[in-house]
């Protein structure tokens, strides 16, 4: 993720915890595997990505070219 201001640095720190989170719950599909808690944190993830300068920037660009 690239930083470009002070709310990217943010957002990168709790993307980082999250993702942290994930990887402490183990392998995926391992008896004590959490896929509720799984799906829960990634759709964190993806919120606190969606979030960032750059993707406002992506966004900002499909919008112009589709209105």
């Amino acid at each position: 993720m690239e930083i470009r201001n002070d709310n990217d640095r943010r957002l990168w720190f709790r993307i980082k915890s999250v993702e942290k989170k994930i990887d402490s719950l183990g392998k995926i599909g391992s008896k004590d595997f959490d896929w509720l808690k799984w799906v829960e944190l990634t759709d964190e993830s993806a919120r606190l990505y969606s979030h960032s300068s750059t993707m406002n920037i992506v966004t900002n660009k499909l919008r112009e070219n589709w209105s």
